[in-house]
């Protein structure tokens, strides 16, 4: 795009702001915003890939510019060990364009739901900045991704589950539950996710203490492949359990 042109769309897409608008933006030609956003990403299981994020700003002058950029840490769900930015962008002299690279790199920390990075221009540099802007980053599922959701009683520590590929001899793929690991989860639900290749697959749920209460619901695509209940025992104090299977298409 010719760079006089990207100055004039620029300047018409800030035309309406006052000095006083509601959005906070001042004057237009001293404005400093990220593109439009959300953006997404999804990356490659265990491995790492870069992520370009372009900025404007409301005028042209002669000399490069820098501005600092951040992380939003209170609206960020995305852990630290997944991502760098680096500390400022440049917009070079004679456009209104410039842009920075995001690295993402898969590990433990980082699932198949989508975790927020939020960014920001860092205040005090003289210019009128626009929203920050979210980076939705998960990891890539090429195969089914599958939900299992918990509901609890007033007794979750008591509940454990596990998951089985039975295209062979059954066998524990996923499992949790263990340790009190839901102690702190009395009267609520948790959720999992799994990306599943087709095939057939098993899931229990235990209580410990054997009076049940604990539901659950397999899903995927939007639809229900298996849900249950653990019921209660007679007498108590015996462990008990549900069962069911279902199919990944």
């Amino acid at each position: 795009m010719n760079k006089y042109f990207k100055y004039l769309l620029i300047t018409m897409l800030f035309a309406g702001f006052s000095c006083e608008d509601e959005n906070g933006v001042g004057d237009s030609s001293n404005y400093l915003g990220f593109e439009f956003g959300p953006l997404s990403t999804a990356l490659v299981e265990d491995a790492s890939s870069t992520f370009d994020v372009k900025v404007y700003t409301g005028n042209v002058v002669g000399s490069d510019r820098t501005f600092n950029i951040a992380v939003n840490e209170d609206a960020t769900e995305l852990d630290a060990s997944n991502y760098s930015i680096p500390a400022t962008v440049t917009v070079p002299g004679g456009d209104n364009e410039g842009s920075f690279t995001v690295n993402f790199t898969d590990n433990d920390n980082l699932g198949f739901v989508a975790q927020d990075l939020v960014l920001m221009f860092q205040d005090g540099q003289g210019i009128s900045v626009g929203d920050d802007l979210t980076i939705e980053v998960a990891q890539e599922c090429l195969d089914t991704l599958v939900n299992l959701s918990l509901s609890f009683d007033d007794w979750a520590e008591e509940c454990t589950w596990e998951i089985y590929d039975l295209s062979g001899t059954p066998a524990v793929i996923f499992s949790g539950g263990s340790g009190g690991e839901y102690d702190a989860l009395d009267n609520s639900s948790i959720n999992f996710n799994f990306c599943l290749p087709a095939g057939n697959y098993g899931i229990v749920v235990y209580d410990a203490y054997g009076d049940g209460g604990t539901d659950y619901v397999v899903s995927a695509n939007g639809a229900d492949l298996a849900s249950g209940s653990v019921p209660g025992g007679n007498p108590a104090n015996v462990p008990t359990q549900t069962s069911a299977t279902f199919t990944v298409n």
